[in-house]
């Protein structure tokens, strides 16, 4: 089976060690309200409209017309019928059509023998800094048996290989990539169950119980927070982080990722709400406190990256 990939972006510098290819996947079992990447939320096929490209040619929907019969009279009505389960056929004649790529598919399917030679083209900027390839979404481990074929071939030529992980999969899509991960980036959200739930849709229990296993595995992880401001950023909800964390002196380290609003636009192309729209970044006085008490409970490396 093929891997429904959104992004390849090369010479990233923020997923892991040195220099990496972070490849990022479709789907995810999280709804966290402030996602930085909503075109990998959902696992099936969607639209883009870049109303900016657009040349009101009209292309897109006499095709769709031609192709399904859908009657749809501008773009926008194209991206809500392909958000439909059981209208859109996924053809993507609208998307070739268009001569000003104002209608982009959100992913492309990929199988491991074209992907490689795509992953390996910067191979010697992953020696010379200490890099590799990232896997992210989304939630890659929801494609975990089809990824662990694609690890295969990438360790086989000595590639470094990080997993970037919510946790909310089931312990078996961890045992199918375990063996051939370097290094796991795996998401703090929350350590309230209430909140962790408000916040993502979703329990924070198999998160923990993941993160405890893979630990006890002796794997080698990173935790990431995402700071949102009003949301995790309370002193209370920090402590009990760090009450979680201290547990594991063998982390990797711990990454907090200031939360941004770099992602509106795409909301908007996908015709998605963005319920973090009034949302500002926490001010440098907060993240500087978070840092220090963050630093003052672990004795692991905490540093907060921004972009």
């Amino acid at each position: 089976m093929p891997l429904l990939i959104t992004n390849i972006q090369r010479c990233s510098f923020h997923d892991g060690p040195g220099i990496r290819t972070t490849v990022f996947l479709k789907g995810c079992s999280l709804r966290c309200f402030w996602c930085h990447n909503p075109e990998t939320l959902r696992s099936g096929f969607e639209l883009r409209y870049i109303s900016s490209r657009c040349i009101h040619c009209g292309a897109c929907s006499e095709t769709c017309r031609q192709a399904s019969g859908q009657d749809c009279q501008s773009p926008w009505q194209l991206v809500e019928y392909a958000k439909a389960h059981d209208g859109c056929s996924r053809c993507g004649q609208c998307v070739s059509c268009c001569p000003s790529q104002a209608l982009v598919a959100t992913a492309k399917a990929y199988d491991k023998e074209k992907l490689l030679p795509l992953l390996l083209a910067d191979r010697p900027y992953y020696e010379s800094s200490g890099g590799g390839i990232t896997f992210s979404g989304g939630e890659p481990l929801l494609q975990s048996e089809e990824l662990a074929p694609l690890m295969e071939l990438l360790k086989a030529k000595d590639i470094s290989i990080a997993i970037d992980t919510a946790g909310n999969v089931p312990w078996k899509a961890f045992q199918q990539v375990l063996e051939k991960t370097d290094l796991f980036l795996f998401d703090l959200k929350a350590a309230d169950p209430q909140l962790h739930q408000r916040i993502t849709g979703s329990s924070n229990e198999r998160i923990l119980d993941n993160l405890d296993r893979l630990c006890r595995e002796k794997a080698a992880v990173r935790i990431r927070i995402p700071l949102i401001p009003g949301v995790n950023t309370f002193p209370k909800e920090q402590e009990q982080m760090a009450e979680i964390l201290a547990k594991y002196p063998g982390l990797d380290g711990v990454d907090l990722l200031p939360f941004h609003r770099t992602a509106l636009s795409k909301y908007h192309q996908l015709g998605m709400d963005y319920q973090a729209e009034e949302l500002e970044p926490p001010d440098s006085q907060t993240l500087l406190q978070i840092e220090e008490g963050m630093k003052r409970r672990l004795s692991v490396p905490v540093v907060c990256r921004s972009l």
